[in-house]
């Protein structure tokens, strides 16, 4: 069910960088497809393998966490995702409120104007942040630190989260389109890691892809300053 996540997401990269002196990409896309050349893999090769890769991986965990595919299941899988989506942004920005004020919330930050852009990206942003950042970074970071301290299984797996929204909130302000430097958005940002993390242990990778994917769309088109307004 995430697979259609990133067939949007490298049809939709390819058309709307054409004519672009450089590509815009996902950061953690990015880093993704910087290992596969490692390999000895041809450049001709990096979107099969990227496919193949992740479509392995998306079956692994869910078959792992004993979900199978209903035809039913991809309306359902989107309107919870949908619901999570909603539910995130206003638990997240009313406890780092709490936490934080006055703060910035993440609907506040200035973005690029290309609205386009931004929702292919989101697309994106969705499969290959939660790949990256709670499949293999939490994911690995969990299996070594539980090797090195198995008495401690559960506050090894809270420490790789808690360090993997640490990263994950980082991430989003490195480079030219990241963010500008804000306590607020960076708490905001890393709060959200966590409960990203909770929806993938629970619901597994397919829902909180989606949930993040369809989060950073309603944030772009202004969607949650609507709800706010009400």
């Amino acid at each position: 069910m995430a697979l259609p996540l990133l067939l949007l997401y490298e049809i939709g990269i390819v058309w709307v960088n054409r004519g672009n002196a450089e590509e815009v990409r996902i950061v953690a896309d990015i880093w993704l497809k910087d290992l596969i050349p490692s390999f000895g893999l041809t450049h001709e090769l990096i979107l099969f393998s990227v496919v193949l890769v992740v479509g392995m991986l998306i079956v692994a965990i869910e078959w792992k966490k004993k979900i199978r595919f209903h035809s039913k299941y991809p309306g359902f899988i989107i309107l919870e995702s949908t619901v999570y989506a909603i539910l995130f942004a206003f638990i997240v920005s009313g406890f780092t409120h709490w936490l934080m004020s006055p703060m910035m919330s993440a609907q506040e930050v200035q973005h690029e104007p290309n609205l386009v852009m931004q929702l292919v990206l989101s697309l994106g942003a969705g499969l290959y942040e939660e790949l990256f950042f709670r499949v293999l970074l939490v994911g690995g970071l969990a299996f070594v630190l539980q090797l090195a301290f198995p008495k401690a299984k559960v506050l090894m797996y809270v420490l790789a989260a808690v360090i993997g929204a640490i990263a994950f909130s980082a991430m989003h302000h490195l480079g030219n389109m990241g963010d500008s430097w804000e306590l607020g958005v960076f708490v905001y940002r890393a709060i959200g890691g966590l409960i990203f993390n909770a929806v993938f242990l629970i619901r597994g990778f397919a829902v909180v892809a989606w949930a993040h994917a369809i989060y950073d769309v309603m944030v772009f088109t202004g969607f949650f300053s609507l709800l706010q307004g009400v």
